[in-house]
C-alpha cells in the first residue's frame, strides 16, 4: 500500500499540495486525471523521490520513502510518455537487464527474469531484433517490461499511452489489466477518458482538491453532476451528458458501448 499523509509541496511561491492525503491499495488499477498544472506529474515525482515533500510523509508498505529510498524504489516501476526518451540500449535483452545490473543481480537471475518478462509483454519472438526495428507500441511494451524486471508492487505510467494509436493503446491497457490481476498496483496518468473502462478507481485533481472513488461513481458524476465541466469528453460521454440534461436519462453505465449510446439516441428520436 502507498499512503500519502498530509503533505505540503510548493514550487518556489506556487503551492501545489497543501495538507494532501491519498491511499493506493494493493492490486488495484487507478487512473489519475486532471488538467495540466493540477499536480499529476508532481505527484509522480514525489512518489519516485525525485522531489521531496516540505512536510508530511509518503509511506510504501509502511516504510518512509525519504528514509528508505533505495529499497522502496525497487517496488515502484516507472513508464514515461515517450519510449524513445526512456530506452537506453540498442538491444532488447540489454534494455531489460539494465535495472537488474544496477542492483547487482547475477547473470543467471537476469536471464531467467528476461525470459519471464518477454513472455509477459509478448515480445519473446522479437528478442533478437534491434530496438530500432520495433513499432511504437512494441517499444512501449518494452518500457513496461523494463519497469517490471525488479518485480515492483506498483507500476506508474505518466501518460504512458499518449503517443499510441487506438489499437496499441488497447493492447497496453489489456497488458495493464493482466498485471493488475497478478496483484500489481497500477497508477495510470491519462487524458483518455475512454480508458476508464479498464480501471477500478479514479483519482481526480482539480484546483488542489482531490476526488477519489469508484470508477462507476466517477462516470455518474461526469454525466449527471458537474465533474465533466472541466474535462475534455469523448463523443460518447458528451452525448450521454446531453441526454441526461435534456431528458433526465442516465446512461453512464453504457458509456463505453457506441452501440448502446446510439440505441438511446434512436429511442429518443422516436419520441419526438
Amino acid at each position: 500500500m502507498i499512503e500519502i499523509k498530509n503533505i505540503d509541496f510548493s514550487y518556489y511561491e506556487r503551492e501545489v499540495f497543501k495538507n494532501f492525503s491519498l491511499k493506493l491499495e494493493d492490486g488495484k488499477f487507478y487512473t489519475l486525471l486532471g488538467k495540466n498544472g493540477s499536480g499529476k506529474s508532481t505527484l509522480v515525482k514525489l512518489l519516485l523521490g525525485i522531489v521531496k515533500v516540505k512536510s508530511g510523509e509518503i509511506l510504501v508498505d509502511g516504510k518512509n520513502l525519504t528514509d528508505n529510498l533505495y529499497e522502496v524504489r525497487k517496488n515502484i516501476g516507472m513508464v514515461f510518455q515517450n519510449p524513445d526518451e526512456q530506452i537506453v540500449s540498442e538491444r532488447i535483452d540489454e534494455e531489460l537487464a539494465f535495472s537488474m545490473e544496477n542492483y547487482g543481480y547475477s547473470s543467471m537471475e537476469m536471464r531467467e527474469r528476461i525470459e519471464e518478462v518477454l513472455q509477459e509483454i509478448n515480445l519473446l519472438e522479437k528478442r533478437d531484433l534491434r530496438i530500432s526495428q520495433l513499432s511504437g507500441g512494441e517499444k512501449q511494451r518494452l518500457c513496461i517490461g523494463s519497469a517490471l524486471m525488479l518485480k515492483p508492487k506498483v507500476l506508474v505510467l505518466d501518460e504512458g499511452t499518449a503517443m499510441l494509436d487506438e489499437k496499441n493503446r488497447e493492447n497496453i491497457m489489456e497488458l495493464l489489466k493482466r498485471l493488475r490481476d497478478r496483484g500489481v498496483t497500477i497508477l495510470l496518468i491519462s487524458h483518455h477518458l475512454d480508458e476508464l473502462k479498464y480501471v477500478d478507481e479514479v483519482i481526480y485533481l482539480k484546483n488542489g482538491e482531490l476526488w477519489q472513488g469508484d470508477r462507476d461513481k466517477f462516470l455518474k458524476e461526469i454525466i449527471t453532476g458537474s465533474l465533466g465541466e472541466s474535462l475534455e469528453l469523448p463523443p460518447n460521454f458528451y452525448i450521454a451528458r446531453e441526454i441526461f440534461r435534456r431528458k433526465g436519462i442516465d446512461i453512464s453505465k453504457n458509456l463505453f458501448s457506441s452501440e448502446e449510446v446510439a440505441e438511446h439516441l434512436w429511442r429518443l428520436s422516436l419520441k419526438k
